[in-house]
């Protein structure tokens, strides 16, 4: 029985959810400790702007390559796909 790989894709996906459940976690442990929440407002929005860019490529690419799949690419123009 052949092992199917995972995409390198969704490997990075995979790593920058656990990295931003990691930093996440320790942000919120090292403020209680700490009492200073100030690291909340560098660190978090940094980890979650990284995720959502992540998520946003990685949804993209599946979207052009299921329009490849089904032949759909060429009945649908760059407008449709929300490209200026």
């Amino acid at each position: 029985m052949k092992k199917k790989k995972i995409e390198t894709s969704k490997l990075l996906l995979i790593y920058s959810d656990m990295m931003s459940f990691a930093v996440t976690t320790v942000t919120i442990i090292a403020v209680f400790h700490s009492q200073n929440p100030e690291p909340l407002a560098y660190l978090i929005p940094a980890v979650f702007g990284l995720s959502a860019t992540s998520h946003g490529f990685y949804y993209w690419k599946a979207k052009a390559e299921n329009l490849n799949k089904w032949k759909l690419s060429d009945k649908i123009s760059d407008t449709d796909l929300g490209v200026d």
